[in-house]
């Protein structure tokens, strides 16, 4: 009798044990994995988000689930902001005091200084998170052009389609098309990157082209090469 009980005993430690290593298996491979974003214009990162936003990051904390060892970095940083503008979202954008991303960098999880950014990201149940796959920029590196794109040129082509365009010639597809014809200078964010400064617009007639930005006006022509600037 006491050796079917100890018998027992050993079963359920074994088994749990499985079970304890799994996951450890399972949580060790999540982190091992790294982020992966794909490429994207600053134009479809701002339609696809569901708020945009200006705000001043002024504090963090990191916030844990008492049932999973700290060491697996599986928490969330709550970042404290005060938003300064809304360019995309609901009313009760505007009032929002946290913005959250995964602990972790290979979760995508995005590290914030304190000082105002540019926040694109996605309402969730537990509130609004960024990640390094988005739109996410010191307000300080935008330029003119590009803060004007987010006041409501963006906003105007989100009906647009961007599409890549790999072998010469050229030509959209659809009228509401525009066609970048380099997709290396899209990702990582480059300063001076000539793409950063264009936005696909919406015409009355539903047909979509490149507007440059400056004081031009939007341009005829729905094909651009930015591998040239």
């Amino acid at each position: 009798m006491m050796m079917m009980m100890m018998m027992k005993m050993c079963t359920r430690e074994c088994v749990t044990a499985g079970l304890l290593f799994f996951m450890c298996v399972c949580l060790n491979q999540q982190m091992l994995e790294a982020c992966s974003c794909a490429s994207a214009h600053p134009q479809q990162l701002f339609c696809s988000a569901d708020a945009v936003l200006r705000a001043e990051i002024t504090g963090e904390k990191i916030r844990r689930r008492e049932d999973i060892n700290p060491m697996y970095g599986l928490g969330k940083i709550q970042y404290e902001v005060q938003v300064i503008k809304v360019f995309k979202g609901s009313d009760r954008i505007k009032d929002l005091q946290h913005v959250y991303t995964h602990e972790m960098s290979s979760m995508c999880g995005i590290r914030l200084n304190r000082g105002q950014y540019l926040l694109s990201g996605s309402m969730m149940s537990e509130g609004f998170f960024v990640t390094l796959c988005d739109f996410v920029e010191h307000w300080d590196r935008l330029s003119l052009t590009q803060k004007k794109n987010l006041k409501y040129r963006y906003q105007m082509g989100c009906n647009c389609t961007i599409s890549i365009c790999t072998e010469q010639p050229c030509h959209p597809k659809v009228k509401n098309e525009c066609i970048l014809t380099d997709w290396s200078s899209l990702w990582p964010f480059e300063d001076g990157e000539p793409v950063h400064e264009y936005a696909c617009i919406r015409h009355s007639d539903g047909s979509c082209s490149w507007h440059e930005g400056g004081t031009s006006v939007p341009s005829e022509k729905n094909t651009t090469d930015i591998s040239e600037g």
